[in-house]
């Protein structure tokens, strides 16, 4: 696929998400439900379907507005599916036969991970598929008991806020418990942490891939 191709549905869907956060954040129903019909078929579009695409998130984007009040559970959907699937991408390298996560991003400083480390990098990947898990689970709670624009806000904050929290306290936690390995700065962790995350997903990519299932 073209470089300008990834680009343009790299802002297509940054837009999308911008849109979604902040009709949902204003409590706009209808509007949101719209953004999520338009991202439905800018999936397809991401799967080199784009006229079928375009139709498709055209016709969704034009029901959401006409029946959004009998849907309207649907726009609750995203930053649910979005916990869900970081709960899924951390504790699915934790599998037998599979590197996890974490260690992965701490080989790409220290190529020969002592066992400690491992061990304490294994540990921090369950500790934040258990994070992603426990916003899976307060947001479907929060669900029913506020309105979309409370639990948008809600949802949005801790969203933000507890994964952040976590990544700078276990940075600054992992100084004093490792106090004679080498770390990296920010400017270092997060490009390989980036790195990483594209590299499985490449790898996911070519499995998935038709004529590469196992034989």
């Amino acid at each position: 696929m073209p470089v300008t191709s990834i680009s343009g549905l790299g802002l297509l869907w940054l837009g999308l998400t911008v849109a979604y956060l902040a009709s949902s954040a204003l409590g706009h129903r209808a509007a949101a439900l719209v953004v999520l019909g338009l991202m439905a078929g800018a999936l397809m579009g991401t799967l080199g379907r784009r006229l079928p695409g375009l139709v498709v998130g055209v016709a969704l984007a034009a029901s959401a507005w006409r029946f959004a009040d009998d849907v309207a559970f649907l726009v609750f959907i995203p930053p649910l599916a979005a916990f869900a699937f970081m709960t899924f991408f951390f504790g699915r390298t934790l599998r037998a036969g599979s590197e996890p996560l974490i260690n992965r991003i701490a080989r790409m400083e220290q190529p020969d991970l002592p066992l400690d480390t491992a061990r304490y990098a294994r540990r921090l990947t369950g500790v934040w598929s258990i994070c992603f898990a426990t916003l899976f689970l307060v947001a479907l709670g929060l669900a029913p008991l506020l309105s979309l624009e409370a639990w948008s806000r809600w949802v949005q904050g801790l969203g933000y806020a507890v994964p952040g929290a976590l990544f700078l306290g276990e940075y600054a936690y992992r100084h004093h418990r490792f106090p004679h390995r080498p770390h990296g700065s920010l400017a270092v962790l997060i490009p390989n942490v980036l790195a990483v995350i594209r590299e499985i997903a490449v790898e996911s990519g070519r499995r998935a891939a038709p004529g590469n299932e196992p034989r």
